[in-house]
């Protein structure tokens, strides 16, 4: 006896150091975890089914996963160990719960889920004996950090002739678990299409649902399929819930139907007493005839109406920033050459103005929709990203710089500046708003980015329909001027003055291409400047050659030579220029600005910074944005809040987006932005919501962020 003790007692001491679980017929604790195999009878009948769970309490704040864990985590696994005849089923998955973090979300559950599995016994069961049923269950459990658990947990069964016996804590458990399983629903018409790059879905809802649209979120179980932080706008037309599906960036395949759990946190209605609902949506196969049945269509809902008002009103504003005002200042200077000419010209004038704003709108609106359907991970003001594309811009405000100092002439007009307000003028007018609408680009006005965050995750004739409120409110009051000649009152008479006056316009021109040549610097480096200055050598060179020989006042033959060497050098500056391109940029550049000091944004930094409580502020910007750095030159270099940043030891990161980068641009996404700027204000306590401020900041509003996290009181 005493060897077989001791041979009992090394055994043990064996498993305790090899760290192997140890079975265990009730709880087992572990890190933040605590397991225990659960049945909602404690007696089983031969035959019969019978239903057992794992039940799995969480410390506070932490959580574990449901079947598809979302951007990251792991679904919880059970392996049985079960005598002979039994059978196990699949685990009955509750609906799960939405855990946003940064820029990534997870679906899981905090506190404590019950994961209940249907069990069969054998009909050769002995009534009077006992089972046991053991299991290894693993799991990943997660707050800002995460840690795989793990565990062997057994339950012991009396088997009886006789009816179940109901458990006396845990048939009631069951029951109430059985309520968060989502209810399967036959009846409702569900279906989906693929356009661009989301899933489009429709469902109608029961007719007496009263619950909250904006609490609806629906949970596909395919993992990998959708981005799990991207907005799924629901709205609710005529009865028909529409949202979207963003697809995720790393799935590559297809599918024929969205399996999936659709959960409103304020329920259905009386007629369906479940907060969630397993739908099977199936894929249309053509776009239109979907269309026809509600989807792609036209949204009126609320949501579709604000975004238009936004647009419109941040189009109002945008002439107030300062990248149009170049743009403005030639615009008005074309008003005061029209005023003496008949109002239907001027009326003309304006709306030729207005459609090429409109339709320069549509056009970027049309190639960010087309590319983002190719997987692209783009968003506004995406064009000023690529070098080649500043080049482009810089060059040709160069050449409109040199025309209005009088080097050259083209045409004797050019973007209503040489104003003729019959013929050519009209192309003038056009291309000066194409120019505004280009130039617009880099700034984002209060409103609009909510409501270029709202268009491009809707289709896309809801989109362009934003971007056209967009440029209407852009061109209205250009429009107005020109529509209204008394308004133009106020604006000296033509004379002599103009042509200094138009020669001195040249230098809000040549201060736009003096900042595209730092933003190009950005992307390039000092090597990249070097070719693009050399081609804007030649450019100038060919400039003066076109305004020197190749007058109206020159000979023929002068004349055609002068214009071949002139478009020589245009050519030949053209390609010098786009010689930069091949360069990448200088080590340590960045477009952060100010006196503090700054991280480079990673979403690991952020979870790590949280972790260790320390409140995070993350600045979106670019070194084309001039919104973003007018605001950091006010903020930043305030000295309140310099010292209110280090009192508080608040970790500042910045999310450079001067050049084309998936992450930052996926991180806008789950801010619900597209472009920038943006900044968000983590309080670095946990389960906190981060706060979003307003696109122009100022010190105030920063310090007034900063206090809130401070004393949230």
């Amino acid at each position: 006896m005493t060897y077989m003790r001791r041979t009992y007692c090394l055994a043990l001491a064996g498993l305790l150091l090899t760290g192997a679980p140890l079975l265990a017929l009730g709880p087992v604790e572990t890190d933040h975890v605590t397991a225990e195999l659960v049945a909602e009878h404690t007696t089983i009948q031969p035959g019969k089914e019978f239903w057992v769970g794992l039940r799995l309490e969480m410390e506070h704040e932490w959580h574990t996963y449901w079947i598809n864990p979302g951007d990251s985590g792991l679904p919880t696994t059970i392996d049985w160990t079960l005598p002979d005849g039994f059978e196990a089923g699949e685990i009955h998955w509750p609906y799960p719960e939405y855990h946003p973090l940064g820029p990534v979300a997870s679906y899981g559950y905090e506190r404590e889920v019950i994961l209940m599995v249907p069990m069969k016994a054998p009909e050769n069961l002995e009534p009077g004996t006992a089972v046991r049923l053991s299991a290894y269950t693993e799991w990943l459990a997660c707050k800002v950090i995460c840690l795989p658990g793990e565990a062997e947990v057994a339950l012991n069964l009396k088997v009886s002739a006789d009816e179940p016996e109901a458990h006396p804590v845990w048939f009631e458990r069951f029951a109430r678990a059985r309520e968060e399983w989502p209810l399967k629903v036959e009846d409702w018409s569900a279906r989906a299409v693929r356009s661009d790059n989301r899933f489009q879905l429709a469902v109608d809802l029961p007719e007496d649902f009263s619950g909250e649209v904006e609490a609806l979120r629906f949970f596909p179980y395919e993992e990998g399929l959708a981005d799990p932080v991207a907005p799924q706008n629901p709205r609710l037309i005529e009865g028909r819930l529409q949202l979207d599906l963003p697809i995720s960036g790393f799935f590559t395949g297809e599918v024929d139907a969205i399996r999936g759990v659709l959960v409103s946190e304020t329920g259905f209605g009386e007629s369906l007493p479940r907060r969630a609902v397993e739908l099977n949506f199936e894929l249309g196969e053509d776009l239109e005839a979907a269309a026809a049945g509600g989807l792609g269509g036209i949204d009126l809902g609320v949501g579709f109406l604000v975004a238009i008002g936004f647009a419109f009103v941040g189009g109002l504003i945008l002439n107030l920033m300062p990248c149009v005002f170049p743009i403005l200042s030639i615009k008005i200077f074309s008003f005061v050459q029209h005023s003496g000419h008949v109002q239907s010209r001027m009326a003309r004038h304006g709306g030729v103005f207005g459609l090429g704003v409109l339709v320069s709108f549509w056009v970027l609106a049309g190639l960010l929709i087309a590319l983002r359907a190719g997987g692209a991970e783009l968003g506004w003001g995406y064009q000023l990203q690529s070098p080649a594309f500043i080049i482009f811009i810089a060059g040709l405000l160069f050449l409109l710089s040199l025309m209005l100092m009088g080097v050259f002439e083209f045409g004797g007009s050019l973007i209503g500046l040489a104003g003729k307000t019959s013929g050519s003028g009209y192309s003038g007018s056009f291309l000066t708003g194409v120019l505004a609408t280009i130039v617009a680009t880099p700034c984002t006005a209060p409103f609009m980015g909510a409501a270029l965050a709202y268009a491009l995750t809707q289709p896309a004739l809801n989109s362009l329909l934003v971007f056209t409120a967009l440029g209407l409110g852009m061109a209205t009051p250009y429009m107005l001027l020109s529509s209204f000649p008394a308004l133009l009152k106020f604006l000296p008479k033509p004379g002599p003055w103009m042509e200094t006056f138009k020669q001195f316009m040249a230098f809000p021109l040549l201060a736009t291409v003096i900042w595209l040549v730092w933003v190009l610097g950005q992307q390039v480096g000092v090597d990249g400047l070097l070719y693009f200055f050399g081609g804007l050598l030649l450019v100038s060179m060919g400039a003066w050659v076109l305004g020197r020989w190749a007058t109206p006042v020159r000979v023929r033959r002068v004349r055609l030579i002068g214009q071949a060497v002139a478009v020589a050098l245009l050519i030949g500056g053209g390609y010098v220029a786009y010689g930069a391109t091949q360069f990448e940029p200088t080590v340590g550049a960045t477009a952060g600005g100010g006196a503090v000091q700054w991280e480079e944004f990673h979403p690991d930094k952020v979870r790590e910074h949280l972790a260790a409580g320390r409140p995070v502020f993350i600045d979106f910007t670019a070194a084309w944005c001039l919104t973003c750095k007018a605001n950091e030159l006010v903020v930043f270099r305030s000295a309140d809040v310099r010292e209110r940043i280090e009192q508080m030891d608040v970790a500042l990161l910045k999310a450079d987006w001067t050049n084309r980068n998936p992450m930052i641009t996926q991180a806008l996404a789950s801010y619900g932005r597209t472009g920038v700027p943006l900044y968000v204000l983590y309080s670095g306590k946990p389960g906190e919501q981060p706060q979003i401020l307003p696109e122009l900041i100022n010190p105030t509003i920063v310090l007034n962020a900063l206090e809130r996290i401070a004393d949230p009181s």
